[in-house]
């Protein structure tokens, strides 16, 4: 007589037997993100870049492998936990239904989609299985329509509900830990659902699907990695580093130069603009120097606009002097009380006071 009750629980050994490639994908994970974390802290961008994270000038240059690499790093402990957790389940649940050579497929097809849609749509650094994983989503979701056979139960299933659910409540909740890439999600979750209603088609099968499927893929890799002109947020952000770098070390060719990349690449930001203030004052360009300087007395930035307004006024403060005494600059006594009058509003008392004393002392003409 056979037994009853319930099946015994399965160890997890016997769930590794039973699907090898959901844990060799798993493992996969939590190795690349022990790499991460022996060479720095999970969350530092360049580290994730050194190891293969999506960075659009490194994949423009021709590094298009990080299309796959990209998904097997994660930034941070909640990240790679998440997404390992879920990982484990939902590719377990596809490699059941469909093998290992298939989910694999399948997976890696939906971490480049994307990988190439994140790089189409947004500029930064990018890195997380969750592109993949929301493809295993999508899988399970065309799984679960092939296997009902219509809409109307689909749409009725409690497991449809309880995974779109998921989906929705994820995408939602977890922007209040660590950042979404959704257009990684959306373009993953597309290759999933594709992929897994062709593989599961009845026979007879045509390949005109397949073509199209793969040509539709390819295009959108090749729009994604094809380069394009101008400079990266990422690479900005490195041209700013080094040119704080070059003006504290007071190298102005350098400095310069990397200027005139910035320029020459349309690169714009408040620190690039504050850093050519600076790299002016450094080459006596005094009245271009301010010039450029004023309008960072409003950036959005708070250190940018504590180091415009020291700025302003030293140089204002400088251009003041020379302008009254005739020491370096035509000797104009309205120009010079303008300037202290600048220098005074920036911040410096001395100038306020210089300013009154002038007015004071010797009104100017047409000075009221």
């Amino acid at each position: 007589m056979a037994p009853t009750g319930p099946a015994p629980p399965r160890g997890l050994l016997a769930r590794i037997r039973e699907t090898p490639v959901t844990a060799s994908l798993a493992f996969l994970n939590l190795a690349a993100f022990g790499a991460t974390r022996a060479l720095g802290a999970g969350e530092d961008e360049t580290v994730l870049l050194r190891l293969g994270a999506l960075e659009r000038s490194r994949v423009w240059g021709g590094e298009w492998w990080r299309l796959v690499t990209a998904a097997f790093l994660h930034a941070g402990w909640f990240h790679v936990s998440c997404n390992v957790l879920f990982g484990w389940v939902a590719c377990a649940l596809v490699e059941r239904a469909m093998g290992g050579t298939r989910m694999l497929g399948l997976y890696l097809a939906s971490a480049v989609a994307g990988s190439a849609l994140s790089l189409l749509g947004q500029d930064g650094v990018s890195a997380g299985a969750s592109g993949a994983l929301f493809g295993m989503a999508g899988a399970l979701l065309a799984l679960h329509r092939r296997a009902l056979g219509g809409w109307r139960p689909f749409l009725a299933s409690a497991a449809t509900r309880g995974l779109a659910g998921g989906i929705l409540v994820t995408t939602a909740a977890a922007p209040l830990f660590v950042p979404l890439d959704h257009l990684a999600h959306a373009g993953g979750f597309a290759a999933g659902v594709g992929g897994a209603w062709l593989l599961s088609r009845p026979q007879p099968r045509r390949g005109w699907p397949w073509a199209a499927a793969a040509a539709g893929l390819v295009a959108l890799v090749v729009a994604a990695c094809w380069p394009r002109a101008g400079l990266t947020r990422w690479q900005v952000a490195e041209l700013e580093v080094r040119l704080h770098a070059a003006l504290m070390s007071h190298d102005l060719a350098s400095a310069r130069a990397l200027v005139a990349r910035a320029e020459s690449g349309g690169a714009t930001s408040e620190r690039l603009e504050y850093y050519r203030a600076f790299l002016l004052v450094e080459e006596g360009e005094l009245e271009t120097a301010l010039a450029a300087a004023r309008p960072l007395l409003r950036a959005r930035e708070g250190v940018v606009r504590t180091e415009a307004a020291r700025v302003v006024r030293s140089v204002a403060k400088l251009l003041a002097y020379r302008h009254y005494t005739g020491d370096g600059a035509d000797k104009n006594p309205w120009r010079a009380l303008s300037y202290m009058d600048e220098a005074c509003l920036a911040g410096d008392e001395e100038s306020c006071g210089n300013a009154a004393r002038v007015r004071g002392a010797a009104p100017l003409s047409g000075i009221p």
